[in-house]
């Protein structure tokens, strides 16, 4: 009897304090679930510490590769293709015949040009040379028929004048012996003129004139021969032949005017790069680079700096430098990808950390340090990438410890490591 009271007491306390625990839990936290709970927030996070160092190893700059003659070939004048004497991917020679462009019909304007010369350059020798001497003696001859005239006539109008005195002729007679003497008299004047101008020459208008339509005939000819040069295209270098846009047949209007290929000169080529004004100071020292091709894997070639430009991009504050590729291999083509090695052997420390520690906070680009227990954000100056790092130019210093695993943090956020 007194086992069971003893049983029965420990169960109603065991319910008791049941109850209590189940409306404890409902009604507050105690002291010691808070300090729990904290702990939850607490973010464990690995840190490292950071050291300037002076740039080492190599920097890869990606470039261009370009030929350094790229020709377009286009027509200066309008007509139709006649002929094409070249395909895409021929080899071509500096001169060589590429396209006529009307040339049939300009070599005929060339030789009708030619036939206006040779007529305007004779009347010229003959205004320059003067009268023939038989010319003279013909001029000479017929000075004395109306000489001869003259006399015959002057006899006829005194034997007239003397009987019309008399009143032995009518008056119409009289003045028709008169009329003819007179006209007998001009024409011994006019034949003296042309003797004397059979003697003189051309006038010194007519030897000015001559001249100048010789010189009007040559420079007809010289536009027409520069047509017929125009109208044969040639090849301006030697090199490649890029493409073919045109066909026998067709019709060039100029302008607009139409670019029929582009010859490209592949056995001088050049690489161009663009090169922060900080590392400038990589040149000072080393003129030859090593550099790879994207589409020659596995393979090393060379070049010598070229060109440095004395101003910079002003949307990129960096400076466009220019190297010539030494000994090109067949292989190499007008716009491939280059990754030249630029070699970091001095220049001052600098603190370089990898990129996967970066972070972006309100837009901003930064990294999270451990200060005071907590991850603070702190905004960042970022330079060129060194082998696989950044450089950080502002806004961290070497006593700072660096949080390498910033995924999730928020500035503020209660760490420990």
């Amino acid at each position: 009897m007194g086992k069971n009271c003893l049983i029965r007491s420990i169960a109603f306390l065991g319910i008791a304090a049941l109850s209590y625990s189940f409306v404890g839990c409902g009604d507050k936290i105690e002291p010691g679930d808070e300090k729990s709970l904290q702990s939850l927030k607490i973010k464990a996070v690995k840190v490292s510490s950071v050291k300037g160092s002076s740039p080492m190893g190599s920097m890869e700059s990606v470039g261009v590769l370009t030929a350094q003659r790229k020709v377009n070939v286009a027509s200066e004048m309008s007509g139709t293709i006649e002929r094409l004497y070249f395909e895409k991917g021929d080899r071509v020679r500096e001169g060589q015949l590429l396209a006529e462009i009307s040339t049939s019909r300009v070599r005929l304007e060339v030789k009708h040009a030619e036939a206006v010369v040779e007529a305007a350059r004779s009347n010229l020798e003959k205004a320059e040379k003067g009268s023939r001497p038989e010319e003279i003696v013909i001029a000479e001859a017929v000075l004395q028929e109306a000489r001869a005239a003259l006399v015959e006539a002057r006899r006829n109008f005194e034997r007239a004048e003397k009987l019309y005195e008399f009143r032995a002729v009518s008056r119409s007679e009289y003045d028709s012996a008169k009329r003819i003497a007179d006209m007998a008299s001009a024409k011994v004047e006019s034949a003296r003129q042309q003797l004397i101008l059979a003697r003189q020459g051309p006038r010194l208008e007519d030897r000015k004139a001559a001249r100048a339509h010789m010189e009007q005939a040559e420079a007809a000819l010289a536009l027409a021969r520069d047509r017929l040069r125009k109208s044969m295209l040639h090849a301006p270098c030697d090199g490649i032949i890029a493409y073919r846009e045109v066909e026998e047949g067709e019709v060039i209007v100029v302008p607009p005017g139409k670019t029929i290929t582009t010859v490209v000169d592949l056995s001088h080529l050049r690489i161009r790069i663009s090169l922060n004004e900080k590392d400038i100071y990589i040149l000072e020292k080393r003129k030859r680079f090593a550099f790879t091709l994207d589409a020659i894997p596995r393979e090393t070639f060379w070049c010598r700096l070229f060109f440095v430009s004395p101003a910079a991009d002003p949307a990129t504050r960096s400076f466009p430098l220019e190297f010539t590729v030494e000994r090109p291999d067949d292989r190499m083509a007008d716009g491939m990808t280059v990754r030249i090695k630029l070699p970091l052997e001095e220049g001052k420390k600098t603190i370089k950390v990898p990129s996967a520690w970066l972070s972006e906070e309100n837009g901003k680009i930064g990294l999270f340090v451990a200060r005071d227990g907590k991850a603070l954000f702190r905004n960042v100056t970022l330079g060129s990438y060194y082998d696989q790092r950044v450089e950080v130019l502002s806004g961290l210093s070497e006593q700072d410890l660096v949080i390498i695993s910033p995924a999730g943090l928020r500035s503020g956020d209660v760490i420990k490591y």
